[in-house]
């Protein structure tokens, strides 16, 4: 059941790198299995995209295995050199790409709320600091 998987920011991240038809060389959805994924290329997958998203991904293999395990993620039994990633709640459908657009949306409105709120707290600063000028200026 997709409402039991939360939409942290690693889940959306990880979403949006194996759906990225660029990435279909280096990592990419299981074409059997809708509920996996599959790393083809380990150095790419380090030096391309870890590199990249290493403050949500993980830094290294072992990080980010050890995040994909830590958010639900079981290792698939392949051959060496292959690893596959499954999740029940992790999934290629257009119910999943709707669920991380609309996670995006929200935190995208969230972040707007916060620059608004910076921006009139920056304002009323502003206005207090005019205000003491003017009564330093007035004491003169």
């Amino acid at each position: 059941m997709i409402s039991k998987l939360s939409t942290s920011s690693f889940y959306i991240q990880l979403y949006q790198i194996i759906e990225d038809r660029s990435s279909d060389q280096i990592i990419s959805w299981n074409k059997s299995n809708n509920n996996s994924f599959i790393v083809w290329d380990l150095k790419k997958l380090r030096s391309d995209i870890l590199s990249k998203y290493s403050s949500v991904l993980g830094r290294n293999l072992t990080e980010f295995i050890a995040k994909l395990r830590s958010h639900g993620f079981r290792s698939v039994v392949k051959g060496p050199g292959e690893l596959e990633f499954s999740h029940d709640d992790f999934a290629r459908s257009p119910l999943m790409k709707k669920m991380m657009v609309k996670a995006l949306s929200e935190r995208i409105e969230k972040f707007d709320a916060q620059i608004k709120a910076m921006k009139c707290r920056l304002k009323a600063k502003k206005a207090t600091l005019n205000v003491e000028n003017l009564f330093q200026n007035l004491r003169i």
